[in-house]
């Protein structure tokens, strides 16, 4: 007997502007034959023009169904409500309003959902390609992993995602047992902490944390975010504007045991990876950090620093990741005992300076910033 296909669900609001152009990327998509049922969820804003959108939305491809809550229910609970659609309709794919799918985007979830069903690792599929470090708040960009079309995280996505019914009910068993407070699950990168009690997303990302579990990331972006303003954006923004697949390609996924793309909450590249691809490095134990948001109190770590390590590493290949795993000699990058290293030196300006002149071509007045403050303290200690 042939699984039903992913159930399409639309999450909206009060942005009938927002819903009708993601609605209008969907009619545009490619789908295989059969009923693809889609779901438009609307929260009670008080406004009726998102249903009005809804309901005139024309749906050729199986069922339309639209459910519109009573009751204001909140981000949080109306995304969680989504999720436990997956009991009614098994694999579902998760798009807020404010999206833009690419015309592949159905094709790549379905295959995915399909590639890694079995993975008892994985905890969802993103159709969104992370291409930024929100902690770090610099550039983002995965190590190439042959002909797979995906990397794993260990961060559960938000801006297009698919679930299947067991990646679900993983989920809501753990918050059920586990509730809201996720102040004693160790790894979870501070601004994540900090993130407000309405995001669901908050807590499922602490939710495969601390199960070791991750999300599957495509290298081309089969969605892309607007930023318009909702809930958690007061005015618009393209920061997380990413390009999306135009060209259908022939996805192949990498078993995750086999990857040597995996990262964690930090995008940090996992030790595991690093000592696959640079033998050098295999017999040490060691926390990566070269994005330099960790805590590391004691053992080895992989950092950016000038001090001397057990093994040091040129700043020079993009992305940093690289220069280590072809063991590039130089400076910028070390292998080093956290006890040599001035944890505090990664904020320093010229530290802070060498890191935005890596990642950007041209200068930001950030940058320049760090440059004229290095400067002064350079002309202050030889006036004294």
């Amino acid at each position: 007997m042939t699984a039903p296909l992913p159930t399409i669900v639309v999450i909206g609001y009060n942005r009938p502007k927002s819903l009708s152009r993601l609605l209008g990327s969907l009619i545009k998509a490619r789908y295989p034959e059969g009923d693809i049922r889609l779901v438009i969820s609307l929260d009670n804003s008080g406004n009726p023009e998102p249903r009005k959108v809804a309901e005139a939305f024309d749906w050729p491809h199986g069922e339309k169904r639209i459910i519109a809550h009573p009751e204001r229910l909140g981000l949080r609970q109306h995304v969680l409500s989504c999720g436990d659609l997956t009991e009614q309709y098994g694999d579902v794919i998760i798009l807020e309003d404010d999206l833009f799918v690419s015309p592949f985007f159905y094709e790549y979830t379905s295959r995915a959902l399909q590639a890694y069903a079995d993975d008892a690792g994985v905890a969802g599929i993103s159709l969104y390609s992370v291409q930024f470090n929100q902690t770090a708040n610099l550039p983002f960009t995965p190590i190439d992993d042959g002909d797979s079309a995906v990397h794993f995280m260990q961060m559960a996505a938000s801006w297009g995602q698919a679930w299947s019914r067991q990646h679900w009910q993983g989920f809501r068993q753990w918050l059920a047992s586990n509730g809201t407070d996720i102040s004693h699950i160790e790894g979870i990168p501070a601004d994540i902490r900090g993130w407000p009690e309405s995001s669901w997303l908050k807590l499922f990302t602490a939710y495969i944390i601390s199960h070791d579990l991750y999300f599957v990331y495509p290298f081309r972006s089969l969605s892309t975010n607007f930023g318009d303003p909702g809930q958690h954006f007061n005015i618009a923004s393209s920061r997380f504007q990413v390009p999306i697949q135009q060209q259908p390609i022939d996805y192949q996924f990498a078993k995750r045991e086999n990857s040597v793309s995996i990262y964690d909450a930090f995008c940090e590249l996992l030790p595991a990876c690093v000592k696959r691809q640079n033998p050098v490095l295999a017999d040490y134990d060691f926390t990566v950090n070269l994005y330099g948001c960790k805590t590391c109190r004691s053992g080895l770590q992989l950092t950016r620093t000038e001090a001397r390590g057990l093994h040091n590493f040129s700043l020079s290949m993009k992305p940093m990741e690289l220069s280590i795993l072809h063991n590039i000699e130089g400076e910028g990058l070390a292998l080093i005992d956290s006890a040599d290293i001035d944890g505090a030196s990664l904020s320093r300006p010229k530290t802070e300076y060498d890191i935005y002149r890596f990642f950007y071509k041209f200068p930001s007045v950030r940058i320049i910033l760090f440059g004229v403050m290095e400067r002064l303290q350079l002309l202050f200690k030889r006036a004294t």
